[in-house]
């Protein structure tokens, strides 16, 4: 958490480097967010959310992109830590449901490449990953944007509760 505090505040101050070559940023809500489990009893859940790239964008590649949202978690360790993943197959948030239309229970999803990130317990706690490399493949392969799938990972068991997407998804890009 502290590395992550300290990344982000050294991005800030890059951006307001005079002469910073990060002058132009955008703020993008996400355009679809759903949370799914295996059953309604169940404490494990993921959360999906996707983002559509703004058109600003074509032609260029993104310096930082960073998700963030609001969550409320549980660990038995003292932490949650969370793993993101790009998602490999288009979902309607009206629809997706933990079986579904995907090839595997709980989602189809790039393995191969992630964000990490460890959150404190406690209510009302914002989650940020950086997903610059999911960013840029989306700026290359616009028909690959199916968004991402959000999990709680080893090492610390958890949960993040499905009513504690407090505000809607934002995605920070610097380009």
């Amino acid at each position: 958490m502290k590395k992550t505090f300290l990344m982000l505040l050294a991005l800030l101050c890059l951006l307001l480097w005079p002469g910073s070559s990060w002058s132009r940023s955008l703020e993008v809500d996400a355009t679809q967010v759903a949370v799914i489990k295996p059953t309604l009893q169940s404490t494990e859940a993921r959360l999906l959310i996707q983002f559509a790239m703004p058109q600003v964008l074509a032609g260029s590649s993104v310096d930082f992109a960073c998700v963030s949202f609001g969550t409320d978690c549980t660990g038995d360790r003292g932490a949650v830590s969370f793993q993101a993943f790009p998602l490999t197959k288009a979902w309607d948030a009206k629809s997706v449901s933990w079986t579904g239309t995907w090839t595997k229970a709980g989602g189809d999803w790039n393995d191969r490449v992630s964000a990490y990130s460890v959150s404190g317990t406690g209510a009302g706690k914002t989650v940020s990953l950086d997903i610059t490399d999911f960013a840029n493949g989306w700026l290359k392969e616009p028909s690959k944007n199916f968004g991402i799938i959000v999990k709680v990972s080893a090492p610390f068991l958890g949960t993040f509760s499905t009513a504690a997407v407090q505000a809607l998804p934002k995605l920070m890009i610097l380009y």
